[in-house]
């Protein structure tokens, strides 16, 4: 063989072991490639393919909590409830979609078949509060995509008995008045979710649950009110406004050993369960929300500032011809009573004394009396919307305004304001906050009492509590005085108030409008509860508390007698 020429063999051979060489590297490659795909890059990789799937999570509503009075009796309660709703990757024909579905919840084939093909979402609701009988037929359809998710609806088994209070809630089922509102975080509890996640390239596949979050129920509320108190109570108020065409009516029981609120009625009431039928005015409860000058009432707190103060004693007297020129203002009462004590000043409710007391207590030291004793604030009871009252400041005051103040002229309060003094006075002097939540339960059957119920302070003296409680017995006897709530074996301590409306552009109401109220404590000499009413612009009839209010209360207070067994 020649030098420089190289056989067929051997050049056949050189290239085969390169082939070979780049197949054996190209395998190496895609093997080493293999191994750093389902290895190395692995979590990376199926990141990046979750990612890819859609995802949609539906919320697990939680189940509300119960309000429940203190006998253990539910006043608002969730039920179980369902809503029909579509997985737009699993429906292949809208219109057949539409046609199964459209007969069971009664709607329109063509409406529903539009609501379906113009939705850009890959979730949507069809329906809410699907029926019982609804829901059944809809389990039975064999149409992909349906999808039946539970929800709540509420219900309040007492209907409007106590609906102010415990308020209302929306759509959403949020609480939007009364306790609802109040403690809306507590019972409604915490949602949970369902995660889905629909394949994006085949729109046939079906949506596989990846994760479940459970709800977490919501806590049960329990009340100091008792709706057995509540409702003898509003059948009493019923009857006085049918009796006398009345506009509305109050009532606030107190226990005044604790302060817990053992009813609070507002009538006319409003279903909670229909409530977008009524104005909004109509949801507020009006014994903390609504300001008004309580007249003859509010002379028991003159009393108290008197004593306090050092101003009078028990012995102290004024005169009543009638009548008494104040300024420009000509103060009566209803006889010259002549010369009265404290105790007779409140048995004839004289204007005229009280108006003399007031002055002589004097501007400052009143004001600052009043404001002690919780008038102009908020008493702080654990409901949304309390009002303040009206207590100016002393610069604002006209000539006129400490000798009416006196008889509860030109100062406004709220029913909760006034029954918490009168608790007061029962109680020795010794404030405390009204409350009507007495305590909350969760799932697990926990109790756990709220921070609202506390000490306020020893507003004044128990020897001045004493002193007063004992007029306002007086005021109720058989034959003087409101002997209308006057009950025999009984010793009923009380007081009444015939008040004006104050006019929106000033002065008062001249069509004869009044607001007749009374409060009463049972009993004298061992107080168990203070009841506090008031009926508002009667349109007929009788037009003083002493025929108004003192027969309602004596009504209330029988059926108090009985129920709570309270000894004479």
């Amino acid at each position: 063989m020649k030098r420089g020429v190289v056989s067929f063999n051997d050049m056949f051979r050189r290239r085969l072991v390169v082939v070979f060489t780049v197949f054996l590297v190209a395998v190496l490659g895609i093997e080493s490639r293999f191994v750093y795909l389902q290895v190395v890059a692995r979590t990376t990789l199926v990141n990046k393919a979750n990612q890819q799937l859609e995802t949609e999570s539906i919320p697990i509503k939680a189940k509300r909590g119960m309000i429940q009075d203190s006998t253990g009796r539910v006043l608002a309660q969730d039920v179980a409830t369902w809503s029909l709703g579509l997985y737009m990757k699993e429906v292949k024909d809208p219109q057949l979609t539409a046609a199964r579905i459209a007969p069971v919840i009664k709607a329109s084939v063509s409406q529903l078949e539009k609501q379906i093909r113009s939705t850009s979402s890959s979730f949507i609701y069809l329906k809410k509060q699907v029926g019982v009988e609804e829901y059944d037929a809809l389990r039975q359809l064999d149409v992909p995509g349906i999808v039946l998710d539970k929800g709540y609806r509420r219900v309040y088994p007492l209907g409007a008995l106590m609906s102010s209070v415990v308020g209302i809630t929306g759509s959403d089922n949020q609480g939007l008045s009364g306790i609802e509102f109040q403690y809306d975080k507590e019972l409604g509890g915490t949602d949970g979710r369902h995660t889905y996640k629909v394949s994006g390239s085949n729109p046939g596949e079906p949506a596989v649950t990846e994760d479940v979050l459970e709800a977490v129920p919501g806590k049960n509320i329990v009340l100091t009110i008792d709706s057995n108190i509540q409702y003898f109570a509003q059948q009493a108020l019923m009857e006085t406004l049918k009796t006398y065409d009345g506009k509305r009516a109050t009532c606030t029981i107190l226990d005044p050993k604790t302060d817990a609120v053992l009813a609070m009625v507002d009538v006319p009431s409003v279903d909670p369960e229909h409530w977008q039928d009524a104005p909004m005015s109509s949801l507020s409860e009006k014994a903390i929300s609504a300001n008004y000058e309580p007249g003859s009432v509010f002379k028991a707190a003159t009393s108290v500032a008197g004593l306090e103060t050092g101003t009078i004693t028990l012995q102290s007297t004024f005169y009543s011809g009638g009548s008494l020129k104040v300024f420009d203002t000509v103060v009566h009462d209803l006889y010259p009573y002549g010369t009265m004590n404290l105790y007779a000043m409140l048995q004839h409710s004289s204007n005229v004394a009280f108006c003399q007391l007031s002055m002589k207590i004097g501007t400052t030291r009143f004001y600052d009396c009043l404001s002690r004793y919780g008038f102009g604030k908020p008493t702080g009871i654990d409901l949304p919307g309390e009002e303040s009252g009206i207590l100016l400041p002393t610069s604002l005051w006209s000539k006129t305004t400490l000798p009416t103040m006196g008889f509860g002229q030109g100062v406004a309060v709220t029913a909760i304001q006034m029954a918490n003094f009168y608790a007061t006075i029962a109680n020795g002097g010794l404030m405390q906050r009204p409350y009507v939540v007495d305590h909350i339960v969760d799932a697990s059957g926990t109790s756990q009492r709220t921070d609202t119920p506390g000490v306020v302070g020893q507003l004044f003296k128990p020897e001045t509590a004493k002193a007063v409680l004992e007029g306002l017995h007086g005021v109720v006897q058989k034959d003087v005085g409101v002997f209308s709530a006057y009950i025999p074996g009984y010793e009923v301590a009380g007081k009444t108030g015939t008040a004006q409306i104050a006019a929106p552009g000033g002065g008062y109401l001249t069509d004869g409008s009044y607001v007749f109220s009374f409060a009463g404590i049972l009993t004298a000499n061992d107080p168990r509860v203070v009841v506090f009413l008031s009926v508002h612009e009667t349109r007929k009839g009788a037009r003083t508390s002493f025929l108004v209010a003192g027969p309602t209360f004596k009504k209330i207070a029988l059926q108090l007698i009985q129920y709570l067994r309270l000894k004479p």
